[in-house]
C-alpha cells in the first residue's frame, strides 16, 4: 500500500492513471498464465477457434478472451451476440449486454477486432475503460462531499486508488457489469453531491443548475439499474430528499424555488426506478403476451427478475443459510463488516470527523489541551458545510447498508465483495483509517494503523486470489 500513499497529490489524476495501469497489468498477466480451463468448460464450446488467423496477437487476444470470459461473463456474451432467449439469462443486465452488442457491432463493420470473439473483447474493453474512469468519478465524488476541508483531496485520491485494488478483482476486468455500474452509479452520486447548495441544508438550491444536476444524478441512477438491478437502491437518498422537501414545504409554505426542487427530485426519482421497470416491461411482453404465460406473469408486480432470482439461483429469505455455505459465508464476513462499520459511523455522522483528522500532522497532548474551549464557552456548532456534508454522507451510506443486510439473508452471500464496489462510502471510511494511522503520535494512530493496514491486505490477497480462481474457472470466485 506504500506506493498509493507516495502518488502525487498535486497530479491526483495522472497518479490514479499510473497506479490502474500496474494494477490491471498484473491481474491481466495473472489471467493469462493461470493454467488449465478449470472444472467448468463452458468457455471452450464457444466457437472461437474458427478464426483462421494464427498471428500472435490474436492469439493473446483470445488467450485473455478466454480466462476473463467466465461465470456471470458467459451470460453477458451470450445475451451480446443472439439476445436473451432463457428466462434465467433476464438475471443479467439488461444495459450491459446490449451496449456490448452495440460496440461489437460497431466494430464488426468497422473492421476492428473482428474475430470470433468479438464480444468479449469488446466487454473487457468497456470493463477496463469503465473501471479507470470510475476511479476518476470516485476521486472528485469526494472531493464533493469535503469540498473546503482540509485533507479532503488526500482522502479523495487514496479512496479513489483503494477503488483501483476492489475485492471485486476480475469482475472489473471481465466482461460483467460491475465496472460500468460503479461508473454510473459514482457519476450519479456525484451530480447528486453537487446538487446541493453549499450554504445551507435548510435552503433549497439557489439555482436551476442545482436542481438540473438533481435530475441528471437520477437518470444515470436509472441507467446503472438497467446494468446492476442493486441500483434501485441508489432512489434511497432522492427518496430522502423529496420526503425532506414535503417537510420544508408544510413547515415554511410554498415558494417556487421548492417546488421546484421537489419536481426535480421526483423526475429524477421516477428516472431511476424506469431502470429496473423497463427490463421488466420488456420481459412481460416477451413471456406474458404472445404465448402462455409464465407462473410469474400472474403476479401482482410480474417481474422476471424476481422470479428467475428465486426460481434458478434459489435466492430468498434464508435459504442460503444452510451448514455447507459456512465457508462463504466466512469468505464474506470482512466485506459485510467493512461495509456495515463504515456504514454505522456515517450514519451516526462519525465520518466526518475522522476525515477531518485524517493526514493531519499530529498535535502534543499540551497542543490539544490549548485548543479546547473554557469551561463556560459554549461549543462551536458545526457549520452549514458540515451539516450538508454529515447528510450526504448519511444519505449515500443508506444504500450500502441496505445491500449489506440483503445480501446477508436472501443473496448468495459471496457476491457481495464485487457488489460493494460500486458502493463509495467504505473507500472514504478505509481511506480515512488509512491517513489517521499514518500519523505516528495521534492518539489512537496504533489502532488505526493496524485496523487499516489489515483491510488493505485483505483487499489485494482476496483480489489476487479470486483472479487466479476466476481464471482458473474455479468457486468461490
Amino acid at each position: 500500500m506504500a506506493p498509493m500513499l507516495w502518488v502525487d497529490a498535486s497530479r491526483p489524476h495522472r497518479s490514479l492513471l499510473a497506479v490502474f495501469i500496474v494494477w490491471k497489468c498484473l491481474l491481466l498477466l495473472l489471467a493469462a498464465f493461470t493454467p488449465g480451463p478449470g472444472y467448468d468448460t463452458s468457455t471452450t464450446l464457444i466457437d472461437w477457434n474458427s478464426d483462421p488467423t494464427k498471428a500472435p496477437f490474436p492469439a493473446i487476444l483470445e488467450t485473455i478472451s478466454t480466462k476473463l470470459t467466465r461465470w456471470d461473463a458467459i451470460y453477458y456474451t451470450h445475451a451480446a451476440n443472439r439476445g436473451y432467449i432463457f428466462e434465467q439469462e433476464w438475471a443479467f443486465g439488461y444495459g450491459c449486454n446490449r451496449l456490448i452488442h452495440v460496440l461489437a457491432n460497431g466494430c464488426r463493420k468497422l473492421g476492428i477486432l473482428d474475430y470470433a470473439f468479438n464480444a468479449s473483447l469488446v466487454g473487457i474493453s468497456i470493463s477496463h475503460a469503465a473501471h479507470g474512469l470510475s476511479v476518476i468519478a470516485l476521486y472528485h465524488l469526494v472531493c464533493a462531499l469535503f469540498r473546503g476541508a482540509q485533507g479532503g483531496r488526500k482522502v479523495a485520491l487514496l479512496a479513489a486508488c483503494l477503488h483501483v485494488v476492489s475485492p471485486a478483482g476480475a469482475f472489473l476486468s471481465a466482461p460483467c457489469a460491475e465496472s460500468a455500474y460503479a461508473l454510473l452509479s459514482f457519476s450519479g452520486s456525484l451530480l447528486y453531491v453537487k446538487s446541493f447548495a453549499s450554504s445551507s441544508l435548510a435552503a433549497s438550491p439557489r439555482s436551476y443548475q442545482h436542481d438540473t444536476l438533481l435530475v441528471l444524478s437520477g437518470v444515470l441512477y436509472g441507467v446503472a439499474t438497467t446494468f446492476r438491478s442493486n441500483g434501485l437502491l441508489n432512489g434511497i437518498p432522492l427518496f430522502e430528499e423529496a420526503v425532506r422537501q414535503l417537510v420544508l414545504l408544510s413547515q415554511q409554505g410554498v415558494s417556487l424555488a421548492q417546488l421546484r426542487r421537489l419536481l426535480a427530485v421526483g423526475t429524477a426519482g421516477v428516472c431511476a426506478g424506469l431502470g429496473f421497470v423497463l427490463p421488466q416491461y420488456f420481459a412481460y411482453r416477451e413471456f406474458c403476451t404472445d404465448r402462455e404465460p409464465r407462473a410469474w406473469c400472474q403476479r401482482t408486480l410480474p417481474s422476471i427478475y424476481s422470479f428467475v432470482q428465486e426460481h434458478y439461483w434459489d435466492n430468498g429469505f434464508l435459504r442460503y443459510w444452510t451448514a455447507s455455505n459456512i465457508p462463504l459465508f466466512g469468505l464474506a464476513a470482512p466485506m459485510l463488516a467493512i461495509l456495515l462499520a463504515s456504514g454505522w459511523q456515517a450514519l451516526n455522522g462519525e465520518l466526518r470527523s475522522l476525515s477531518l483528522g485524517a493526514g493531519m500532522p499530529s498535535r502534543s497532548p499540551v497542543e490539544k489541551l490549548r485548543d479546547l474551549p473554557p469551561p463556560t464557552e459554549p461549543q462551536p456548532q458545526p457549520q452549514p458545510q458540515a451539516r450538508v456534508t454529515d447528510r450526504l454522507l448519511r444519505s449515500l451510506a443508506v444504500p450500502q447498508v441496505v445491500i449489506a443486510v440483503l445480501t446477508f439473508f436472501n443473496h448468495h452471500v459471496q457476491i457481495i465483495t464485487r457488489v460493494a464496489s460500486g458502493y463509495p462510502i467504505w473507500y472514504v471510511w478505509v481511506a480515512c483509517l488509512l491517513l489517521r494511522g499514518g500519523s505516528a503520535t495521534e492518539e489512537g494512530g496504533g489502532w488505526y494503523r493496524k485496523g487499516s493496514s489489515l483491510v488493505v491486505n485483505y483487499m489485494v490477497v482476496y483480489a489476487l486470489v479470486q483472479g487466479v480462481l476466476y481464471a482458473s474457472f474455479l468457486p468461490p470466485a
